[in-house]
Parts: structure tokens; sequence; C-alpha cells
């Protein structure tokens, strides 16, 4: 019964469709039921058996959406932890509309210039007993019929020369971007303030929903302490634990919590703002405005990287793509002087 999941796409539907349920009064699983009655197809099914999990096996709304993949792990702890549901949809379809941008405005600027060097060398390596054997076999003939060694008069680029160097660059090509992954997602869930400092942007992407998870608990009427103390225990991600936890140290000692923020790699106008409002004794009431600020940020960096290093992106990949063609021309061209050199 519980293998039915949904995409993204339906997922967000489902999202925006109980936000505007929800806004004329229901509660939560009311707009789920009446959701389930409204809509057709998968998303129907799915959303009965959501319908049944809560009225019938007594889960909890939040939990019975996640288990279809309604939302995610995140969003549940944003839903359980809000006094208002509508407004954790609004806030939970707003992160959805950043999460991830900086990854992927590097997939946009990386993945082209990046898939050229693949394709280029899959070329080369496919490509090179062809021309290498017909212009050795060319050299040899006239070797033999003329007399005449005119090897070094025969121009091949280098990955038409040596088809093992072809695949071992190809090889070690493909690992060091693997590498390269799995070492940023190892950064990711593990020491994410290393990121921040390497990837302002990244922290541009992460701030909102760090931000957004004390707010809801603040509330929610939790004192700061006890929102550290939570956050730290429940946290979605490794690498955040230690900022919760010095957070709450702090919180305990009555010492200024933007210094935290500081030290774990956020960008210096976030720390800047949270200085200030924390002097002004306006450090939870300046929140909203603080998400709202870092979400518009975020979205005009990355807009502003992607446009001026769009251009150079594409510039270079093509750059790549020429380089490995020009190699084939190359060696049609010393194909047709060796056969000129037979006549």
């Amino acid at each position: 019964m519980l293998e039915a999941k949904i995409n993204k796409n339906q997922s967000l539907s489902i999202l925006y469709s109980l936000r505007s349920i929800l806004k004329m009064g229901n509660s939560l699983p009311n707009a789920i039921k009446l959701l389930s009655q409204v809509e057709k197809g998968a998303i129907k099914q799915v959303l009965s058996k959501v319908v049944y999990l809560i009225f019938d096996a007594n889960v909890y709304p939040e939990d019975a959406l996640a288990r279809f993949n309604i939302i995610s792990k995140t969003e549940v702890f944003i839903l359980r932890n809000s006094l208002d549901a509508k407004e954790a949809f609004t806030n939970i379809i707003q992160m959805r509309e950043i999460s991830n941008r900086f990854e992927k405005s590097m997939i946009t600027l990386l993945a082209f210039p990046l898939i050229a060097v693949i394709i280029g060398l899959l070329i080369a390596y496919f490509a090179q007993p062809t021309f290498y054997n017909m212009v050795d076999t060319l050299v040899k003939q006239v070797s033999i019929t003329k007399g005449v060694d005119i090897s070094d008069d025969v121009n091949l680029m280098w990955y038409l020369q040596d088809r093992n160097l072809d695949f071992m660059l190809l090889i070690g090509y493909i690992t060091l971007i693997i590498s390269l992954i799995s070492l940023y997602l190892y950064l990711l869930e593990y020491k994410p303030n290393t990121l921040y400092r390497l990837f302002t942007l990244k922290a541009y992407d992460d701030v909102p929903y760090i931000l957004m998870m004390m707010n809801n608990l603040h509330k929610a009427g939790f004192d700061p302490k006890k929102i550290f103390s939570i956050l730290e225990k429940t946290s979605i991600k490794k690498g955040w634990i230690s900022l919760f936890s010095m957070l709450k140290n702090e919180s305990l000692e009555g010492r200024r919590l933007y210094v935290v923020f500081e030290k774990f790699g956020f960008p210096q106008d976030i720390v800047l703002i949270l200085k200030s409002s924390e002097i002004g004794k306006s450090f939870w009431d300046n929140m909203d405005s603080l998400i709202d600020y870092v979400n518009e940020t975020n979205k005009q960096k990355n807009e502003m990287i992607k446009k001026v290093f769009g251009n150079v992106s594409t510039i270079v990949g093509f750059s790549i793509v020429i380089y490995f063609t020009v190699g084939l021309f190359m060696a049609m061209f010393s194909l047709q002087s060796v056969s000129t050199a037979l006549m």
C-alpha cells in the first residue's frame, strides 16, 4: 500500500493546493482530505493513502505526507514546529525555490566544459586507431617504394598518437571529477562551514534553512536555550550540530550569538545584520526580514554569476570541442600529404 510515490512537480502542486485550502480556515488533516476528493489520477491515489494514515492509522499529517515524498525530512521539521501550517507551507515552497541554487548555477556553468573534455577524449580514443594506422601504413609504403622517411613530416596531435594515453587520461579525469563531487558532498554533510568559507554563495543557500528553523521554534514559544538544544538533537545535517551546540553554549553563558555565526562561516553581510539586531535587542523580531533578505540576495548573486560567466563557460566548452576536432582535420591533411608523396 505504501509503495506509491510522486515526483517533485506533483509534490509542489500539492503544497500550493494545500496552502490555498488552509487559507480558507481548514485544518491540515481536513485540507488533505478535501484535496484528495478534488484531485485525480496518481495524486488522488497517493492523497487517499495519506488520508488513511492520518484518520485510520493515527499518523501525524506531516509524517503521512513524508511517507509518500510529498515533503522531505527537513520540511517535516518545519511543518511540525510551526504554529501556522499555512505559513509553514509558504516557507517550504520558498525554500524549494532556492534549494540547491548554488549547485544548479555551478552545473549550468561547468557542465558543458567538463562534458566537452570527456567527449573529446572519447572521440580521440575511438578515432586514434583508424587515423594512426592509416598514417603509419602510408609512411611505411613511402619508405619502401620511394626510399624516403617522411615520418617527421607527418604531424598528429598527441591524442591521436597514443590510445593508451587517451584511455588513462579519460579514466583519470572521470575519477577526479567523481572524487571532487564526493568530497563536496562529504563537506556539505559533515563540514558545511568549510564550504561556506570556500564558496560564500553556498552559505546563502543554507542560511535561510537554519534561520527558518530557529524562527519557527521561537514563534512556537521556545526560548533561545531550548531552541538551540532542540536543533542540536534534531539537526537534519550532521555538520550543523556543532553550530547549534555553540549557539546553545553561548546562549547559556549569555554571550553574543552573532560571533558563533561568524566563526561558522556565515557571509559578512548576514553577520553584520545579526550583530546589529542583537545589539539592538531585536534579534528575533528581525528574523523574518533577514530570511527574506538572504533569499533575495541569494537569487541576485546566482543570477549575476551566471550572467557574468555564462558566456565564458560556453566559449570554453566550444573551444575544447574545436581543439579535438582540429586534430582530426590535421590527421586528414597528413593523410593527404602522404598520399601525394606516394604518387
